[in-house]
């Protein structure tokens, strides 16, 4: 157990709602169905433009529900209930924490992979659809001023690769009492993994490295360090995706337009309607 005087980054996360760009209008109708795939399959390149950008959206939902499921599990974990078994080490606390560390390790793995899987294949699409661009240029910088020398991402991108090159990261229930005032204290529960463990793997890149040297007492809250990476990717793919929708405007008002002319036909029947 330890007593904090710091505020609690993890226990407070929540997940970030931001506003994300309207690409396309929703088919409501089978004829409406049925008049986007005629439209697409008139088109290489609207086709493809939609079909990406679909695939890039739930890359993201993958990834964000991947940070949604530890962080529920999180604060299932953090209960006065939980915390008062484990302090009491009773057998009911360790099956608790047991089961807690095995369901933690499996949505903390998830959640690396989809990072990289999200990282890869966005940079895979931009560099397809805006090679040569000055939009490219513009992306990179933002990469650069984002990730290229930020502790958390390098440190997630090693960790990545120590549970696929060396073994799944040890972790452990953390009990914390935590000053709230001069007279107060309160009590909360993390999964926090060992220092120790990680450090005997040799390939930690100094950012990486020097995440876990500023672990305290030689445990890394994992959980904040997922929660500062995962607002900084969702705040960077907000930008990519508002200015990718401008880019793409005359192929998404191509698309949209069919649709909604289909709509708005006068008296015509929706089959007279289809082109």
């Amino acid at each position: 157990m330890r007593t904090d005087h710091s505020p609690d980054t993890s226990s407070g996360a929540t997940i970030p709602k931001g506003e994300w760009p309207r690409w396309f209008v929703e088919p409501s109708h089978p004829l409406e169905r049925e008049l986007l795939a005629r439209v697409l399959a008139s088109d290489t390149h609207l086709r493809e433009v939609h079909f990406t950008v679909i695939m890039m959206q739930m890359n993201y939902l993958v990834f964000r529900g991947n940070y949604a499921e530890l962080l529920q599990l999180h604060k299932a974990f953090d209960q006065p209930l939980v915390f008062r078994e484990l302090a009491l080490q009773t057998d009911s606390g360790q099956d608790m924490s047991q089961a807690t560390i095995v369901a933690f390790t499996r949505l903390l793995h998830n959640f690396l992979a989809s990072a990289t899987m999200l990282v890869d294949v966005t940079r895979r699409w931009v560099r397809h659809h805006f090679v040569d661009s000055e939009f490219l240029h513009m992306y990179q910088q933002e990469v650069s001023k984002r990730f290229k020398s930020n502790v958390q991402a390098q440190f997630l991108e090693d960790l990545r690769n120590f549970t696929l090159h060396r073994a799944l990261p040890l972790s452990i229930p953390e009990l914390r009492m935590e000053q709230v005032t001069e007279n107060t204290l309160r009590s909360s529960l993390a999964i926090v993994l060992l220092k120790n463990h990680l450090l005997e793997w040799a390939n930690w890149s100094e950012l990486g490295r020097m995440q876990i040297d500023m672990a305290f007492e030689g445990e890394v809250d994992i959980l904040s360090v997922c929660t500062q990476y995962f607002e900084n990717v969702t705040q960077f793919t907000q930008w990519l995706f508002w200015h990718v929708r401008e880019l793409f405007n005359d192929e998404v008002e191509r698309i949209n337009s069919a649709i909604m002319k289909l709509r708005t036909a006068g008296g015509a029947s929706p089959r007279e309607s289809l082109p």
